[in-house]
């Protein structure tokens, strides 16, 4: 692959669902790029699309209600969406490997967890069993899951909820993959576990060089452990930046609210956190102006007609909206 080329390419991508209520506009038109050992954050309320967009990317949208309805995700230049259900099963665990939200309801509870890693390791590196073993201790040793040998033979529900995550993290890796896609990989887990889980995936990405999207709600995981930060709502990227230029200077009204309220990172601690006001569009029945507009304090009457693109105000910021919130005035 040329080093000129990103990992992960994802252009235009759209996701609908048919439910009884309508077609659901999951994820509208959203475009990223991933490099070779880089981190990315999506970040947003529930439902703005984050973890449709990463199941997309893995081409594991539950079907038929769901249904990839346009765009391009290139990985090492080849298009995902074009591949044959048997490439797409040897890159997927294989090259490109997803931490789910839930590891008890995503480990398979009928087998242990050795026999799960070993699996993985049989079919995409065509390790023995008596091999596969040995890696899979290895691997258990290395998420810090202690007497690690003593475990390969237990179940899922002998694991804490720490400790399943562990597993899980371990089975993600255990083929090497150049691109790990965690969705909210410390959301059950308590603060201290949290803590310890994004460590791993710290050290491992090093260690690895392995690029990691990260799918959260939580600002200050991000700020930890991304380079860049792309902002989701209703189904479409509102602002993409580096993480110390969004943090430093968010410009969507949308980023601003989140920023608000959260916890402050730095500075006065003591301020007080804010709400944004009302609730996400029915994303069945999507205005056809800027989806934030009934919840945006900044809205003119130009927000209402045409959704505005995600333009680039700088070398490396993006922001999809027609008012400068430093001056409230429009662009």
């Amino acid at each position: 692959m040329s080093a000129s080329v990103p990992l992960l390419q994802v252009r235009d991508l759209a996701v609908r669902f048919d439910t009884d209520e309508g077609v659901v506009e999951a994820v509208n038109g959203i475009s990223y790029d991933i490099e070779e050992g880089a981190s990315l954050g999506i970040v947003g309320e529930s439902g703005c699309g984050k973890s449709v967009s990463a199941l997309a990317v893995m081409r594991l949208v539950p079907s038929p209600a769901g249904r990839i309805t346009s765009g391009e995700v290139k990985f090492e230049g080849r298009d995902l969406l074009g591949v044959d259900s048997g490439e797409m099963r040897n890159i997927r665990g294989g090259q490109i490997a997803m931490i789910f939200q839930d590891p008890l309801n995503s480990l398979n509870p009928v087998y242990t967890i050795g026999h799960q890693i070993v699996e993985a390791l049989r079919l995409h590196m065509g390790m023995s069993k008596r091999d596969g073993r040995t890696r899979a201790t290895e691997l258990l040793d290395l998420v810090g899951i202690p007497s690690a040998a003593d475990r390969l033979d237990d179940y899922p529900h002998q694991f804490s909820g720490g400790m399943q995550q562990r597993a899980m993290i371990a089975m993600a890796i255990s083929c090497q993959p150049k691109l790990l896609i965690a969705d909210e990989p410390s959301t059950a887990l308590d603060v201290t576990i949290q803590a310890q889980v994004v460590d791993l995936l710290s050290d491992l990405r090093t260690e690895l060089n392995m690029a990691v999207i990260l799918i959260t709600h939580d600002l200050a995981l991000v700020a930890g452990f991304c380079d860049h930060v792309a902002v989701m709502y209703a189904g479409h990227i509102v602002e993409h930046a580096p993480v110390r230029e969004l943090f430093g200077q968010s410009m969507h009204p949308y980023t601003l609210g989140l920023l608000g309220s959260s916890p402050s990172l730095v500075g006065d601690r003591s301020k007080p956190l804010t709400t944004i006001a009302g609730a996400p569009p029915d994303q069945t029945a999507l205005p056809p102006g800027c989806p934030y507009t009934v919840r945006c304090p900044y809205v003119r009457d130009e927000c209402h007609v045409a959704l505005p693109e995600l333009t680039r105000v700088n070398s490396v910021h993006s922001v999809r909206c027609l008012v400068d919130t430093s001056t409230g005035e429009l662009r």
